[in-house]
């Protein structure tokens, strides 16, 4: 099964109406919660662990790593207060700190994601800036006045327009990341350098031990109906680099949205492309319209398939050569060979697609739409169990927090944020005030 996906679910209403029977006790819940994380505000956003660990964030958005199968809990500190974590450059005034700007000494670091555990250490990414005086004397973009720098503040200014310029305006300015490993009981991490650049992530291939990212290669001016997208892969307990190669994917002027999984054997990856509807026929996106990118990753090699408006859920089966897909725009789902994009299947489901997740073995397809969550067996794709929100979630009649849900690789659990219903309508939102739900799935 791969990587994304959950959903929310709740023990009793599913078995009372989603499967008809006639009492709770005549039979046992298809859905069964296992337990409430209160140690935390802010739910799991990432798998970090393919089965046993999930991270949250506590009220002051420190790190939570919490064990799914005990609930015992581990409290990390700030992530930048570890001995050996990359700090923002520390300078006594802010003079002082333009000018280490100038000397390309300064960074500044702003974001620091656990995105992978093991219960003993923890992965980080950590991105932020790095700073330089430019090659050449900068030009005012307002004005095309050549800038100066102001000998008191170190700092550029355009003489022609009267203004001190930002450094972001000003400087050469390089997005850097790097990725520490947190060592839990020693307090220590180990920082090792990834790749300059804006990177987003792809998702960890937890039987590799690797964390895979991906990164836009610019070709604008010349840009034509490709562009690159190099992809890295880095192990999770060291940061050493392990894989990288290069792909051609369709050019987007905007640049693309992607939605990424990582298959259970890592051997593929799948980015699908985000584009919603511009008239009743069409999206924004053409030559070619919405693509869903399967990825080699032995092969090194890509291949497209058409993909829907809105996919909010797709899953890979590997196992079974499939992929599925399923829009909020469209209320289509439809299922492909993974192997050629041929098309195998497609029907028509409630409006409002958000998460699409397939139990263990692939014998079931969870679909969860704002209104309605149904099972579906994926022999002959028949739907076995429907349930209306509203009898899962006394009083939200629909959900808005499809993208907080995460299922674990091996298909037994979903986590879920607890749900209160909105203010202003019958909507699920997160609670604020609680941390998460562990379901076991059947």
């Amino acid at each position: 099964m791969g990587k994304v996906h959950g959903f929310w679910l709740f023990a009793a209403g599913v078995a009372a109406v989603g499967l008809g029977v006639p009492s709770l006790e005549a039979q046992k819940p298809t859905f069964r919660l296992e337990r409430e994380v209160n140690a935390c505000t802010n739910p799991p956003e990432d798998l970090v662990h393919p089965d046993k660990y999930a991270v949250c964030k506590d009220d002051k958005w420190r790190p939570v790593i919490v064990n799914l199968h005990d609930g015992t809990t581990t409290l990390m500190k700030q992530p930048k207060e570890y001995e050996g974590m990359p700090v923002t450059t520390e300078v006594a005034d802010p003079a002082s700190r333009n000018a280490v700007m100038m000397s390309g000494a300064y960074r500044s670091y702003s974001r620091y994601e656990v995105l992978w555990t093991n219960g003993a250490s923890a992965g980080v990414q950590v991105t932020g800036y790095a700073y330089a005086k430019p090659d050449t004397p900068p030009r005012h973009a307002r004005c095309g006045g050549e800038m100066k720098v102001h000998e008191k503040l170190q700092q550029y200014f355009c003489p022609a327009c009267n203004v001190l310029v930002s450094h972001h305006d000003s400087l050469k300015v390089t997005h850097i990341n790097q990725w520490a490993v947190v060592d839990l009981a020693t307090g220590k991490a180990r920082v090792t350098d990834l790749p300059d650049g804006w990177l987003f992530k792809v998702g960890n291939d937890f039987t590799g031990g690797v964390f895979w990212f991906a990164r836009l290669e610019p070709c604008a001016p010349s840009c034509q109906a490709t562009q690159k997208l190099t992809l890295f892969s880095f192990n999770t307990a060291t940061g050493a680099k392990v894989t990288e190669f290069q792909v051609d994917v369709p050019y987007r002027e905007k640049g693309p949205g992607y939605r990424s999984a990582v298959s259970a054997s890592g051997k593929t990856i799948v980015l699908v492309e985000y584009d919603e509807r511009q008239d009743k026929t069409r999206g924004f996106l053409s030559n070619p319209g919405v693509s869903a990118l399967v990825v080699d990753v032995a092969a090194k090699s890509v291949r497209r398939m058409d993909a829907l408006l809105t996919t909010y859920g797709f899953a890979l089966d590997e196992k079974h050569d499939r992929l599925f897909m399923a829009s909020n725009q469209t209320a289509k789902l439809v299922v492909r060979k993974l192997s050629t994009g041929a098309l195998i299947k497609e029907w028509s489901i409630p409006g409002g697609m958000a998460h699409l997740s397939l139990s263990a073995d692939a014998s079931k397809l969870y679909l969860f739409t704002k209104g309605e969550f149904q099972v579906v067996e994926t022999v002959k794709y028949t739907t076995v169990v429907k349930a209306p929100v509203k009898t899962l979630y006394p009083g939200v009649d629909k959900w808005m927090t499809a993208d907080r849900v995460i299922t674990t690789s091996d298909g037994l659990r979903a986590i879920t944020p607890a749900m209160i219903r909105a203010e202003l309508g019958p909507w699920g939102v997160p609670d604020p005030k609680s941390g998460f739900k562990v379901f076991l799935l059947p």
